[in-house]
């Protein structure tokens, strides 16, 4: 399975669609490079991965262009579906304008005292009581908004929607076990004064993932460990759980091998050019299954790539291969036999995340094609097939759309939502 990831993209209001953009070029090189390394490799690219900093200022013009660009440039350089996009936020993605009330401050600043001890018991506190958790949420609106489109949005539990304080994906590998991707968030306290030890991640990040034979862990945080205040549950389950581990905001690319895992940052696909050794970077990652079923192995190959001049070129490894081969040992697992599914029974796959079988329709794919509509629009389909139900109301316009999406995967109705879109689509024309 072959994964592309990058972070910090930093999609700036001030320079998109603008002719003086000075990131331009550098997507133009990046996106040159990601069709000659697909070449090189021999594969499309089954999912992109991106560690947060879509944005730059939170706005969501930003997002406008992000997905613009994401799905025109992009995806069909590396041969992705839109709908296998996964990713999470970072610091940049907070609109630090809507957290700018006297409740945000204050809770910014009693979180940031509490010890370190407590840090996880506190934060909890505010997760678990719903006003105090839509509160910390609010400020990523526009990053949900945008990342709703391929369900990993991330906010306090909503039964309707399916949306948790985590994203999750599952990718089958090449010997039929499971990847399973999670993205957890790291700025419920984001401000000016963010630094070492200041952050948070959501602290079911650390109890959430459950060891199985056939599953392998693969998380994403933006923010590494030594900047989480509440960081020592998480490390310490990650590190035993998971042996994949992806972070951005350090923009120094960095592969960190251990016996274990194999934890990779990112590097910066548009750090700052005031910064010092300005170097735009992004990953390719090869994941896959070899050995026999009581031997089995995580083989991992990484080309790293880093920009010079207006040239991408590979960070090889320490004794100087590109690329870097790496593996991990996995517990013994065998396939089962496979059971037909019953023909009445709708999937679970909108409450999951599971990449769809079904190659033509997949709650992803009807999320993005409803959520591309006017409002109107999309509620006169929703209503017209009978999938709004009661306490809808208090719901946003996107989160209406994914719940009415939501339900009719659940019915069984996912077609005839798709089809009815496509229709409306039509009748505009």
């Amino acid at each position: 399975m072959l994964l592309l990831h990058l972070s910090d993209i930093h999609f700036n209001s001030r320079d998109v669609n603008k002719p003086y953009d000075q990131n331009l070029g550098l997507r133009d090189d990046t996106v040159h490079d990601v069709k000659e390394m697909r070449k090189k490799i021999g594969h499309n690219v089954d999912a992109i991965l991106i560690s947060g900093d879509i944005a730059y200022q939170g706005q969501e013009s930003e997002y406008d262009f992000a997905w613009k660009w994401l799905t025109e440039d992009l995806c069909p350089a590396c041969g992705c579906d839109p709908k296998n996009i996964f990713v999470i936020p970072g610091n940049h993605d907070v609109d630090r304008k809507a957290a700018q009330s006297p409740m945000h401050k204050a809770a910014r600043k009693h979180l940031r005292n509490v010890s370190k001890s407590k840090a996880n018991a506190e934060i909890r506190l505010y997760v678990d009581d719903e006003a105090s958790s839509a509160m910390l949420f609010s400020p990523i609106e526009n990053f949900n908004r945008f990342a709703s489109k391929v369900f990993c949005q991330v906010g306090h539990f909503r039964k309707e929607t399916g949306q948790n304080p985590y994203a999750k994906r599952d990718f089958e590998l090449n010997d039929g076990s499971t990847l399973r991707v999670w993205g957890f968030n790291s700025v419920l306290v984001c401000d000016a004064e963010d630094d070492v030890n200041k952050m948070f991640v959501d602290p079911s990040a650390a109890e959430i993932i459950k060891r199985d034979d056939g599953l392998t862990h693969l998380i994403m945080c933006h923010h590494p460990f030594n900047w989480l205040r509440n960081s020592a549950e998480f490390q310490g389950r990650i590190e035993e759980v998971a042996k994949i581990h992806l972070f951005g905001h350090e923009h120094t690319m960095r592969v960190d091998e251990h016996k274990k895992f194999t934890r990779i940052r990112a590097g910066a696909l548009h750090p700052d050019r005031d910064e010092p050794n300005w170097q735009p970077g992004y990953n390719f990652i090869d994941v896959s299954v070899s050995g026999s079923p009581d031997r089995r192995k995580l083989d991992l190959k990484l080309w790293v790539r880093h920009l010079v001049g207006t040239r991408y070129i590979g960070v090889p490894d320490g004794e100087g291969n590109d690329p870097w081969q790496l593996d991990h040992d996995l517990n013994s697992w065998t396939k089962p036999d496979p059971v037909a599914p019953m023909p009445s029974t709708p999937s679970t796959a909108a409450v999951e995340g599971v990449v769809m079988a079904d190659p033509t329709i997949s709650v992803r794919a009807v999320a993005i094609k409803i959520l591309a509509l006017r409002e109107f629009d999309q509620r006169e389909i929703i209503t017209q097939l009978a999938l709004h139900e009661d306490g809808d109301q208090r719901l946003l316009d996107y989160e209406f759309a994914l719940a009415a999406v939501r339900r009719a995967e659940q019915r069984g109705e996912l077609q005839k939502l798709s089809d009815a879109i496509d229709k409306h689509k039509g009748a505009k024309k």
